[in-house]
């Protein structure tokens, strides 16, 4: 024992114990440290590492193979998938590469046994990368668990005409900071509990179906709360319901009407009027040819109409008596100017929201829904209605297909193509809060309400005052 050898190599010898111990002790910690919800988490991750091996086997997920195919008789080897364990808030992600004959579908046909292997409630399997099959162990599910939507922006304090600060020679309108939410729409999260984000800068039209009572509303209600705050962007509001969901958003509206046909027709009159200007004078007024070029700014803002229950508005009755024809002649031209405004206002930076219950072409004409950038479904009754606002391709996913999330559990998730994703998302949409925190917010903004045509022409809009709640605006 006392030889220098000897102890040089049982010091080394007892390296590899101490390290074991310190990892044990690291593991230990972090354990006691964690609340329930995560020791369950990494249980369950421990649980998956450690068994890997035997429950592959047991769920076919291995493949035997001679060790030398050309030589009769050759002993047999066992495959099985490399995987990759990290703990996610939900559960676990587990990344496996795949073998010859285990893929995804192999995967995803044993998504059960895994979930009875890993005592997990449920067990879901996707194609990450070529190669590649993510599974999710899920403990909880983002999709089906309330979400609450970030705290709304303080509206930004803005400095008034005559204010004595130094502005660098700048008018003090074109100073005003531009919140994020004009150039991109948060719109909850994924089923990894991950952000999901749609951008919606040079986008001039979205829309957004589904069964009433499944989100759109909603929707609606977080997207006018994340603008509200910018003093950049001018709303307009269309109501077709003619209910009082609306009625707390007027004090941020420039315009606003409910589901009377001659107060509709006068405000996208006037936003055409602002539209065909706009597009005289962008140029010289911004320097550039697309809005999003420069970014909107109080002088030149991002408007952004909503039309709720849309379909109110393009459904022509046929009748030969005179009150008819005229009901008639306004909607075709409520559908030639909402079909203008989403094919011209993008580089102009006009933005249309249209929300309906089913985007099939007799509801939103098919020449304004299929120029829509961005289209969002909540739960749909049958296939046509999903496929006419998500596209054909939706087919193919029937993960993330609307008809599935007519259960209860699936009120406020959608499905959209997504920035940075693949295929179609279900994302979970945040509740967007009480209507008493939408109507002080709608209060403490509406300092921020300037008609965007009074401010290319205020000649002509003195003239011709836009429709707030069915009185001229003041």
């Amino acid at each position: 024992m006392n030889d220098p050898s000897t102890r040089a190599a049982l010091g080394l010898a007892a390296i590899p114990a101490a390290v074991y111990l310190l990892l044990l002790t690291f593991r230990t910690v972090r354990y006691l440290r964690a609340s329930p919800a995560q020791r369950r988490v990494l249980r369950t991750a421990r649980r998956i590492k450690r068994t890997w091996r035997r429950t592959a086997r047991r769920t076919a997920l291995a493949h035997r193979e001679p060790v030398r195919t050309w030589e009769p008789g050759s002993p047999v080897r066992t495959l099985i998938p490399a995987i990759k364990v990290r703990r996610a808030a939900w559960g676990v992600v587990i990344e496996a590469h795949t073998i010859a004959r285990i893929g995804l579908k192999q995967f995803q046909d044993a998504a059960e046994h895994l979930a009875d292997a890993w005592r997990v409630p449920a067990v879901r399997a996707e194609q990450a990368a070529p190669g590649i099959v993510r599974l999710r162990a899920m403990l909880t599910d983002p999709l089906t668990t309330p979400l609450t939507a970030p705290a709304t922006p303080q509206p930004f304090t803005l400095a008034e005409p005559g204010d004595t600060r130094d502005l660098g020679g700048q008018d003090w309108r074109d100073l005003v900071p531009l919140h994020r939410s004009v150039r991109s729409w948060e719109l909850g999260v994924d089923a990894d509990a991950t952000p999901v984000t749609v951008a919606t800068s040079n986008v001039s039209g979205i829309v957004v179906a589904g069964l009433s009572g499944y989100g759109k509303t909603n929707l609606l209600d977080a997207r006018f709360a994340a603008l509200a705050g910018s003093p950049a962007v001018q709303i307009a509001v269309i109501d077709g319901k003619g209910g009082p969901d609306w009625d707390r958003h007027q004090p941020r509206c420039f315009a606003f009407a409910k589901d009377n046909l001659d107060q509709a027709h006068a405000i996208l009159t006037r936003l055409h009027a602002l539209l065909t200007r706009r597009q005289h004078q962008i140029s010289a007024r911004l320097g550039a040819t697309n809005l999003w070029d420069t970014n909107p700014s109080r002088p030149w803002p991002l408007v952004v109409l909503i039309i709720d229950e849309a379909h109110t508005f393009f459904h022509e009755s046929k009748g030969s008596d005179p009150e008819s024809r005229k009901r008639d002649q306004q909607v075709r031209e409520i559908t030639r100017m909402v079909e203008e405004l989403i094919r011209k206002g993008r580089n102009v930076g006009i933005q249309t929201i249209l929300a309906t219950q089913k985007a099939t072409g007799d509801a939103i004409p098919t020449r304004i829904r299929d120029n829509c950038q961005v289209a969002i479904s909540f739960a749909q009754r049958t296939s046509e209605a999903a496929t006419a606002i998500l596209g054909s391709d939706i087919t193919d996913h029937p993960d993330a297909h609307p008809r599935r999330l007519q259960d209860p559990a699936y009120v406020g998730v959608a499905t959209l193509v997504a920035d940075g994703k693949p295929g179609y998302t279900l994302v979970r949409t945040p509740y967007a809060g009480p209507a008493e925190h939408m109507d002080r917010l709608a209060r403490i903004t509406a300092q921020y309400v300037l008609d965007p045509l009074a401010l290319l022409d205020p000649e002509e809009s003195a003239n011709n005052a836009p429709i707030v709640a069915g009185r001229a605006a003041a």
